[in-house]
């Protein structure tokens, strides 16, 4: 009877925990689903490598982030970025899809792994990747979400996908053109279908969490009743197609053989770019992400999960792995924030892969990328965009990481806005605020060799023209030895008094002494 009680106890706890759990399974299918067609298509298209490197890295890159990770919203796995530079970097070395280059595939994302490891044994460098201010990790975002549309425009028109590594602006207006000309008119209906049912499911609190799987749904459904009516040699729908080759894992090592080793010699610095591709990734991801879900994880960890998983990787035939903004956001959008539905996703997806490969096949392409489309319009946030907005400085930073994104890729984003913001930030501490009120010189800013320069043009003037002057330096966050020289040069000319209010010091007392002090000097020189 007691184990009865016991049994019948914990049965109704689950019974009341299921909403959570069910939660937790329908948001981990719906990363899932949403993660093998980028998978398929990273490899592909962009990596030059079979499927299963990009499924690997969406199954077993995603553990290990999950286990490694201690972040709730951190979603890793295969990448467009990454993806794409792993075809640039190997193009010039070997012929895409053969063994030699797969060989060369793995041992650069192991080298790509190794650096990274470099980036966390080394705190200096690590911190360097804290130099990514928010109006570039906003300006990432939207122009990575502007980029998913463009990407998926060809597929969404049942046109042939582009294989363009770099991909420009122009080159979307041109994907445009041709889809209003020989657009595949079945193939837009289902990624209309598919797109509506999601964006009105999303507007239901209690169906949020469902909308995409039954957006997928409808757009199969509508697939599958064109093909039955028509015939899928005239509707021609893409097909994401059958993965019933794919095993639980497949062991693999990275080309290390005295043959390759011109080769790998060749590749170093794409593996470096590689590596720093990923990190400011992460990074940026990390924190963007963390504050909407209200918490923090430092970036010290996550460097660490990215460098051990793609240490990992190459030997279980995967593409690397780094931080996807797409996936998190969908994360945060949903409202599930765990590392288990994280992890749970993965799992979900190799026994998809597994024993329903052939339902899987029937997916059309088109649906998916209505779904990838959407998930880039919903990266376009207006209440995350418009602070940046009422600063000048701001406004400068995000437009040139947005619009580099959109010209140039994502590594020359991250470059570009990092290098705007430290420059505006050297020239704001290089033009401190220096204002005379009175007899009172306030510096507010750095005295150092950048701001002297503007200081002192301004301190001699008032010099001139204000007698009994006072130098307040109390709001002063950093002097330097040259701005102590200078400021002893001052005290030592007798022109002017001192206050600093953070020692204590009254300005009324400073005034009265520096004036007393000057009525004894001329008393003194009246007596002799």
């Amino acid at each position: 009877m007691k184990a009865l009680a016991i049994a019948l106890r914990s049965q109704a706890l689950l019974w009341q925990q299921w909403p959570k759990i069910g939660g937790h399974l329908v948001v981990g299918l719906t990363l899932a689903l949403v993660t093998l067609p980028q998978a398929v298509a990273f490899s592909v298209t962009l990596a030059g490598v079979p499927p299963h490197f990009g499924i690997y890295a969406a199954i077993w890159g995603v553990l290990f982030c999950a286990m490694l990770n201690p972040s709730p919203v951190f979603h890793g796995g295969p990448n467009t970025a990454m993806s794409a530079a792993i075809g640039v970097i190997l193009l010039p070395t070997a012929a895409p899809f053969g063994a030699e280059y797969m060989g060369l595939a793995l041992t650069l994302g192991l080298m790509c792994g190794l650096i990274q490891l470099l980036f966390w044994l080394i705190r200096p460098l690590g911190r360097m990747l804290d130099l990514i201010s928010e109006p570039v990790i906003n300006g990432m975002i939207c122009g990575i979400g502007l980029f998913l549309i463009f990407r998926s425009l060809t597929t969404f028109g049942g046109l042939p996908a582009n294989t363009e590594v770099e991909w420009p602006l122009w080159i979307a207006w041109h994907s445009f053109l041709a889809i209003l000309e020989v657009g595949n008119l079945h193939a837009i209906g289902i990624g209309l279908i598919t797109l509506v049912t999601c964006a009105v499911l999303q507007q239901f609190e209690r169906l949020r969490n469902w909308a995409i799987l039954i957006g997928i749904a409808a757009g199969t459904l509508y697939s599958q009743y064109l093909s039955a009516r028509l015939g899928l040699e005239n509707t021609l729908i893409e097909q994401i197609g059958n993965l019933s080759s794919i095993r639980p894992i497949s062991p693999s090592v990275p080309a290390f053989t005295q043959d390759a080793l011109p080769d790998i010699i060749a590749i170093v610095p794409g593996a470096v770019t590689l590596a720093l591709l990923g990190l400011f990734q992460t990074v940026a991801a990390m924190r963007r992400m963390s504050r909407k879900a209200g918490g923090f994880t430092d970036s010290r960890k996550a460097i660490f999960a990215d460098a051990v998983s793609n240490c990992l990787l190459p030997f279980v035939s995967s593409l690397p792995t780094c931080a996807s903004f797409n996936r998190m956001w969908l994360v945060h959008k949903l409202g599930i924030h765990s590392r288990i539905t994280i992890a749970a996703s993965a799992v979900l997806l190799l026994l998809l892969v597994l024993f329903f490969a052939r339902a899987i096949a029937i997916i059309p392409m088109p649906a998916m990328a209505a779904v990838i489309m959407l998930l880039g319009a919903n990266m376009l946030n207006w209440e995350d965009i418009r602070p940046h907005f009422k600063n000048r400085r701001e406004t400068v930073v995000f437009l040139g990481s947005f619009l580099s994104v959109l010209f140039l890729d994502l590594f020359s984003a991250v470059l570009v806005g990092s290098a705007l913001a430290i420059a505006y930030s050297k020239w704001e501490q290089v033009n401190p605020n220096v204002s005379l009120r009175g007899n009172v010189l306030k510096i507010k800013g750095n005295i150092y060799y950048g701001s002297l320069p503007a200081i002192e043009a301004i301190y001699h003037d008032a010099v001139t023209r204000v007698g009994d002057l006072i130098v307040d330096f109390s709001e002063c966050y950093y002097i330097d030895p040259e701005g102590v020289r200078w400021l002893a040069a001052a005290k030592a000319s007798r022109k002017v008094g001192f206050v600093d209010r953070r020692s204590g010091q009254n300005r009324r007392s400073v005034v009265l002494t520096a004036s007393e002090r000057r009525r004894r000097d001329r008393r003194r020189q009246s007596e002799f």
